[in-house]
């Protein structure tokens, strides 16, 4: 039995992989769905699809392809993916499939149920999933949720609906998301080798820290008080780090806080430098 299941297992990686659209591909079928989306409402048939010889080409394991509009594909062990700033397709057995949308506020809505379920459940499931440790790898990630109070919960929730939009429109979604879960587990790190629990705001520090950065005129209003996109993120990390300043280990809270703003400054300067080399 476990033979026949290893041989099940290896013809169905085998015919994802000889059957997946390459990377190269994603952009004509962006445009031939945005082409047959503009005809549709015109009241006409969409033109049908033209044969591709490159679509029968598979493409390269790892391979990413990158355009100026943000759009970008890869070609993944046995699928191929690819996202414009509205939506994602998966690419398999031949053809590009479209994952199922939601608005974008709803990936918001989801980052705050992680960090309300986090504040809310009991400190035996707190310590077990959300307190980084290296021989337990989920909780590096569950860690970067890590809020442990309603006034965390709230002050972080309240952040990210304030600036998740305008940097989600600037970022995508998927770029938006990969972001704030990267920031927070810079956090999460640096609080897993300092043999502390996390902190949990990693992510918004991340996020206020990339806003300044894109955003340097913006401005900001924390708890009533508006300023401008800088001084907001100096004040946010002075919220953050006010452990530090009453005497509980200091270095390890400011660097756990410095870490995701290092994060989103090498965000920052990547997307930079490839609309400089796309533009």
């Amino acid at each position: 039995m476990p033979n026949r299941v290893a041989a099940l297992v290896a013809l169905t990686a085998a015919a994802l992989l000889q059957t997946r659209p390459p990377a190269h591909s994603f952009r004509a079928e962006v445009d031939y769905l945005r082409q047959a989306k503009r005809e549709l409402a015109a009241g006409r048939r969409p033109t049908p699809r033209k044969s591709n010889e490159e679509v029968d080409e598979m493409g390269g394991i790892g391979a990413v392809h990158r355009w100026p509009d943000g759009s970008w594909a890869a070609d993944a062990a046995l699928v191929s993916v690819g996202c414009t700033r509205k939506g994602c397709l998966l690419g398999v057995f031949g053809h590009w499939w479209r994952l199922a949308t939601w608005p974008a506020e709803w990936d918001l809505g989801a980052i705050g149920a992680v960090h309300t379920y986090a504040a809310l459940c009991g400190s035996d499931v707190y310590y077990r999933h959300f307190a980084p440790r290296s021989r337990l790898p989920h909780t590096l990630l569950l860690g970067a949720f890590a809020t442990r109070s309603v006034f965390e919960l709230l002050w972080v929730g309240s952040t990210l609906y304030a600036l998740g939009r305008p940097l989600q429109a600037a970022l995508g979604r998927v770029g938006f998301a990969a972001l704030y879960v990267g920031a927070g587990v810079a956090a999460s790190l640096v609080c897993m080798l300092a043999r502390r629990s996390s902190s949990g705001h990693g992510g918004l520090l991340g996020v206020c820290a990339y806003h300044a950065l894109l955003l340097p005129g913006a401005r900001q209003s924390i708890m009533g008080i508006e300023m401008g996109s800088k001084p907001a993120l100096a004040a946010q990390i002075a919220i953050a780090s006010q452990g530090a300043f009453q005497g509980d280990r200091p270095l390890p809270i400011l660097a756990a806080n410095l870490a995701p703003c290092l994060v989103a400054a090498a965000a920052f300067a990547a997307h930079a430098r490839r609309s400089f080399l796309t533009s």
